[in-house]
């Protein structure tokens, strides 16, 4: 993606962040999605719930999107460790989810 790195979550960095998501849907679990980078609710039905402890690069696309919403995870290095969990767990309590520290559809 030939997107700007400013690390704001604008439409270009949301649109390549779905496509990345879309891309390793279908890589690791066979979604048949189309990559057009839109989240809609084909998308959000075929996503995976990730924890901690997880690692790869699913785990690798939700660290830089809450790194751009500004909930630190920590290093971007697809590791859900003890920093990625806090990040998840803020960006829920900041947006009225329930609070527990798992990420999923």
């Amino acid at each position: 993606m030939s997107i700007s790195v400013d690390n704001l979550f604008r439409p270009q960095t949301k649109g390549a962040s779905v496509k990345g998501l879309q891309t390793e849907l279908n890589r690791q679990f066979n979604r048949g999605l189309t990559v057009d980078g839109v989240f809609g609710s084909k998308t959000r039905r075929a996503c995976v719930t990730v924890r901690q402890g997880a690692r790869g690069n699913i785990t690798w696309i939700l660290q830089a999107i809450l790194h751009c919403k500004g909930t630190s995870p920590g290093a971007v290095d697809g590791i859900f460790g003890a920093k990625t969990r806090s990040a998840v767990r803020t960006f829920q309590r900041q947006n009225n989810l329930q609070v527990e520290g798992i990420a999923g559809p």
